[in-house]
C-alpha cells in the first residue's frame, strides 16, 4: 500500500502538484552511491552532479531550504558503505555531522544508488554480489544510520542502465547486467519492508537505455565504446527524477 501511495505522490509532484505550507520546509539531503552520483567525468562535478540538480530540484519543489552532501565514490559498491568496514562510511558519517551543524532540527533524507560496481563480474570489492548480499549490506547500512539520526528516511534510487559491453577497469559485460536488472527486486523489498525505507526512481533505468548516446558519454573500453556514465545533461536528467522521488518519499512519510 505504501509504494501505491507514494507512486501517485511522484505522479502529483511530477506534474507540479505540490500543497506549499506557509512555512517553508528544510531538508538535509545526503545522497549514497557510486561514481554516477559522484559526477566522473564532469569537467565541475561540483556544479554538475546528480545530487547537486537533485538538491536544487528538491529546494523549488517544496519551496524551502535545502542542504546536501555527495558521499558517491567511484568505484564504489554497497560492500565499501560498510559501517565495519571503516572506509566510504566515513564520509556518510562526516556527512552527517556536517548537515547537522548547519541545522539540526531539518529532516535527514538519504539516497541511495548502488548496484552498478556491484554487479560487475570481476574489479570492484566484493563484486560480484549476490541478491541476497546486497540486500543485507543494505539493510546494514541503513540500519547504522538509523542509530546515527533518528527518524531519517531513506529513498532506494534504482541503478541505471548501462551497456552490454560494458569493461573498464572492471568487467560487466551481459552477465553484470543481469544481475544489475535483478537487484531492482530487491530494493522493492526492502521499501515494503521497512516504514522508514521508500522506493524512489525506478524510471532512469529505461530513460538512459533509450537516449545513451545523448545523455551518456561514450567510453572506450576494452569490449569497444560502451555507455556508463551520463554526462552533464544526462545527470541533470537523473537529478530531477531523484528529486521527485526524494519529495514524494516525504510527502508520503507525512513530513512537512
Amino acid at each position: 500500500m505504501k509504494r501505491v501511495i507514494f507512486s501517485l505522490l511522484v505522479t502529483l509532484v511530477a506534474g507540479g502538484v505540490w500543497a506549499r505550507p506557509a512555512a517553508e520546509r528544510a531538508c538535509n539531503l545526503i545522497f549514497i552511491g557510486n561514481s554516477i552520483t559522484e559526477g566522473v567525468l564532469h569537467a565541475d562535478k561540483s556544479r554538475t552532479a546528480p545530487p547537486v540538480f537533485a538538491a536544487g530540484f528538491v529546494g523549488r519543489m517544496m519551496s524551502g531550504e535545502v542542504n546536501f552532501r555527495n558521499c558517491g565514490r567511484s568505484g564504489a559498491t554497497t560492500v565499501d558503505f560498510l559501517p565495519a568496514r571503516n572506509a566510504d562510511f566515513r564520509r556518510v558519517e562526516q556527512a552527517v555531522a556536517d548537515l547537522r551543524a548547519l541545522d539540526a532540527s531539518a529532516q535527514i533524507v538519504v539516497s541511495i544508488m548502488l548496484g552498478t560496481n556491484d554487479s560487475a563480474s570481476s574489479g570492484p570489492t566484493g563484486a560480484p554480489v549476490s541478491n541476497e548480499e546486497y540486500g543485507r549490506n543494505l539493510e546494514t547500512i541503513m540500519s547504522r544510520l538509523r542509530e546515527l539520526c533518528p527518524g531519517v528516511i531513506f529513498v532506494l534510487q534504482r541503478p541505471i542502465w548501462y551497456s552490454a559491453n560494458t569493461y573498464n577497469g572492471a568487467r560487466y559485460l551481459v552477465e553484470g547486467q543481469k544481475r544489475l536488472a535483478g537487484y531492482t527486486e530487491v530494493l522493492l523489498s526492502l521499501a515494503g519492508k521497512y516504514d522508514d525505507v521508500y522506493m524512489g526512481d525506478q524510471s532512469g533505468y529505461d530513460y538512459f537505455r533509450d537516449h545513451h548516446e545523448k545523455y551518456c558519454f561514450a567510453e572506450d573500453g576494452q569490449a569497444g565504446v560502451f555507455y556508463l556514465h551520463p554526462n552533464e545533461k544526462g545527470a541533470r536528467k537523473l537529478g530531477k527524477r531523484w528529486a521527485r522521488a526524494i519529495v514524494g518519499s516525504l510527502q508520503a512519510a507525512g513530513i512537512r
